[in-house]
This record gives C-alpha cells, sequence and structure tokens, in this order.
C-alpha cells in the first residue's frame, strides 16, 4: 500500500473478535485521522436466512417471513453489533459511521470495499459462526484472499 487509506472499514457482528477489531481500528483511525465505518452484513431476505419453508412451518418459523418482521429482525441484530463495537471502542475523536450490508458476510463486505474509495479492512479473525465456520472458511480468510485493498486480521 503506497497511501494511506481514506477509510477504516470494520465488520462486526456483536463477537469478542470483532468487538476487538473495532477497538483496534479505532485506534488506528485516530492515528491515521480517518473515518471508521461499522460494517453489520444480514441476509438478504428470510429465504436466505432460513431456507424455504418446510411443508408443514411452525407458526414462530413463519413469523420473520414478513417483510416487516424480517426488516425489525435486521435492524434489531444491526443496532445490538453496532453498540457492542461502539462499547468496544469507547470514546473517539474521529467519525464512526454505521452500514448496514445485504447479503452474506464475506461477499458483502468485499462488495462494499469495491465501491470504496481507498478503504481498508479490519477484521476479527473469528466471529459468530462456529461449527460453519469450520467446514467452509472464515468470514476473515474469505475477505483476506478476496478484498483488492489492504485487509488486517486481528486476533
Amino acid at each position: 500500500m503506497s497511501k494511506r487509506p481514506a477509510i477504516i472499514l470494520v465488520p462486526v457482528d456483536g463477537s469478542d473478535g470483532a468487538n476487538e477489531s473495532a477497538a483496534y481500528a479505532a485506534g488506528l483511525a485516530e492515528a491515521l485521522n480517518v473515518p471508521l465505518r461499522l460494517l453489520f452484513a444480514f441476509p438478504r431476505d428470510p429465504v436466505d436466512m432460513f431456507g424455504v419453508p418446510t411443508e408443514a412451518p411452525q407458526r414462530d418459523e413463519l413469523e420473520y417471513f414478513s417483510p416487516d418482521a424480517f426488516a425489525r429482525l435486521r435492524d434489531r441484530s444491526a443496532r445490538q453489533a453496532f453498540d457492542a463495537a461502539r462499547h468496544a471502542i469507547g470514546q473517539s475523536q474521529n467519525s464512526v459511521e454505521e452500514t448496514i450490508l445485504a447479503g452474506g458476510p464475506a461477499e458483502a463486505i468485499v462488495e462494499h470495499a469495491g465501491q470504496t474509495t481507498d478503504p481498508m479492512i479490519v477484521i476479527g479473525s473469528r466471529g459468530l459462526s462456529g461449527f460453519k465456520e469450520m467446514l467452509l472458511g472464515s468470514v476473515s480468510q474469505r475477505v483476506l484472499h478476496r478484498a483488492g485493498c489492504p485487509v488486517t486480521v486481528v486476533r
């Protein structure tokens, strides 16, 4: 990287790893005097999140298939992740933005970075996905290998 980033992007999901990366990124953003943007990725729609309903879905399974209920779930989940990251960051002298992305986390993060001028991504090495991550690879690994900008993975 021959020039400093114009913005630092930090994917958050409420996990300890995401919160640690947010705190690290905030210090870096202050040192570089650039804004910080917290990113929260959420599935595009209920089918992406839950799959196609079974032949006889339970009432609670259908609740979030309503567009309004799905939007409330997305907004509530994002608020929790953003609040946890802001708590980890503490007081920041720099601008801290919040953006909700639609789609799979790695793909949405890489796409957003590709549409941003001179970004740097700071991401935690482990998030909330657990067992699925062991089978498919971590979000941080996929971002690291696919992003066209500098990526820092925080352990």
